[in-house]
């Protein structure tokens, strides 16, 4: 029998170890409850939380299923279909082009094409790539034209030519793809125009779009991410979007079937006629600490380790405002795009509108919302901080409320992750 100066001696020691325990794993344990609490209220099938720094990535929170069926948890390997994000990856993939001066912002992009693209409403005015990148070209994804042709190109081999939808002489074209504004004045947040970036990425380069920045993005980051969903061979890897109809988790996006809709190879894809088949709007399918990564490029001036991926020039010219609201030149979606850069969302920090820290104007990423999928890449490049937020679906839908115009699950997020972020300790763990 353990005499009572053993049992105190364990009884201090128990206590010591509770008081001494480092802060980080505390921390950790917090966030991990917050985002469970969460996710059970907003009945999540899954996701992720990723908080990073300009050195590392400092939290990971994995939470629920990629695969309901299979009962398949997330984990730091589950790659998902980010969305809009995508956008600021196929920026970065275009700004890398504009730094070998292979072609500038401001050129006329019927030239790079080969065909004639210009607003019918004012075709004096040509379109630019700084238009497609900033959404101010006036292109719009009208729903017939644009959806009917979307159809084709995911399911027709080999892929329509681009200028089917968007030349007037084309098949798919109408007038209703493009608004009766002035291009390079009025807003419109449009996927169109980065398969027309996408295209022109390809034309430029001679390879095809998910090969370019799988040879200039990807392996240079050292990341698993594609634009190609046939390269990913494990499909338990790969996160299902899901929407809950009638009580049932129902596949959206991703399920396995989905490759079988593509073909095994490309070998009929002529490479500059349309990047839209690799989804350069939307169709990246990335883990989120990889994602982490590619956005501690914003901290960094386009470094990550030893590679420059992309200049600092660059940089600047991604986060300097091309367009921000003035109450009539554009769609600024009940507040939620009030600023915008080259693929980049520049937070203002409106109050009941684009806030997400309160108090904080110096943030800019992007967000995305496809399929039942839900996902969010802000920095902080004063303070030198970033998070990442995905989920592939919510039982109980999205919705926004009087006090923001993102959806309320990531405004909760958001404030969990403000508080994170103000706890004034320096993390030293990394979770890969």
């Amino acid at each position: 029998m353990k005499s009572k100066y053993v049992n105190y001696c364990i009884f201090y020691s128990s206590i010591l170890c509770f008081l001494f325990m480092p802060t980080t794993f505390i921390l950790a344990q917090q966030l991990k409850k917050d985002v469970k609490q969460i996710s059970e209220k907003y009945e999540l099938t899954g996701g992720t939380v990723v908080l990073f720094n300009k050195n590392k990535i400092t939290d990971v929170v994995n939470f629920g299923n990629s695969n309901i069926e299979t009962n398949n948890p997330v984990n730091n390997n589950t790659l998902f279909r980010v969305a809009s994000i995508s956008k600021t990856i196929t920026t970065i993939a275009f700004m890398q082009l504009v730094e070998q001066k292979k072609i500038n912002l401001d050129d006329n992009i019927s030239k790079i094409l080969g065909y004639e693209i210009s607003n019918p409403f004012y075709n004096d005015v040509a379109i630019t790539p700084r238009m497609l990148l900033s959404h101010t070209s006036c292109l719009t994804d009208d729903p017939k034209a644009y959806d009917s042709f979307l159809s084709v190109v995911y399911e027709q081999n080999p892929v329509p030519n681009l200028s089917e939808l968007i030349n007037s002489n084309g098949k798919y074209y109408s007038k209703a793809l493009f608004l009766n504004q002035k291009p390079g004045l009025y807003f419109n947040y449009c996927n169109l125009n980065f398969g027309i970036i996408g295209t022109l990425i390809e034309k430029i380069s001679g390879e095809r779009f998910d090969n370019y920045c799988q040879k200039y993005i990807f392996t240079p980051l050292g990341i698993n991410a594609t634009y190609n969903v046939r390269t990913i061979g494990d499909n338990d890897k790969l996160a299902i979007i899901y929407r809950k109809i009638d009580g049932n988790w129902i596949p959206q996006c991703d399920n396995n079937n989905d490759k079988n809709k593509l073909p095994e190879n490309f070998d009929d894809y002529i490479t500059g006629t349309n990047a839209i088949r690799f989804a350069p709007q939307g169709g990246l399918r990335i883990s989120g600490s990889d994602l982490a990564k590619v956005f501690t490029l914003f901290l960094n001036d386009g470094r990550y380790l030893n590679q420059q991926i992309i200049s600092k020039a660059s940089i600047a010219a991604m986060t300097t405002s091309q367009w921000k609201f003035d109450g009539t030149n554009g769609d600024y979606a009940n507040g939620l795009y009030r600023n915008w850069g080259l693929g980049i969302h520049l937070i203002t920090n409106t109050k009941d509108n684009d806030e997400i820290f309160s108090g904080n104007v110096s943030m800019f990423g992007h967000s995305g919302d496809a399929y039942g999928l839900v996902s969010d890449a802000f920095v902080d490049a004063k303070k030198g901080n970033g998070f990442i937020f995905i989920t592939n679906g919510s039982g109980s839908g999205y919705v926004t409320d009087d006090c923001s115009s993102f959806y309320a699950i990531e405004k909760e997020i958001f404030e969990t992750v403000d508080k994170e972020f103000k706890i004034p300790v320096a993390k030293s763990a990394v979770h890969k």
